[in-house]
């Protein structure tokens, strides 16, 4: 699934990323492009980062899988 359309960024990048020790959204647009355009997947990438939802384990497949669903959960702040 692509992430970031500006960057032709797909979720597997972002996985990628965060597994490779990516931790916050800024270290994920470094390593991949992604959020450096319009910002749209800026979100998007928030929950990868934070592992979709507040008490949840750390997956970035969960996150995905969630986002694929159009669950947009709260993002601690």
């Amino acid at each position: 699934m692509v992430v970031c359309i500006c960057k032709a960024v797909s979720d597997r990048d972002v996985a990628r990323a965060i597994s490779e020790g990516a931790r916050s959204v800024d270290e994920v647009a470094q390593c991949t492009g992604a959020g450096t355009g319009c910002g749209a997947c800026r979100d998007s990438l928030a929950c990868a980062v934070q592992g979709a939802c507040p008490g949840a384990a750390r997956s970035e497949r969960t996150a995905f899988q969630l986002m694929r669903l159009g669950v947009r959960p709260a993002l601690a702040g």
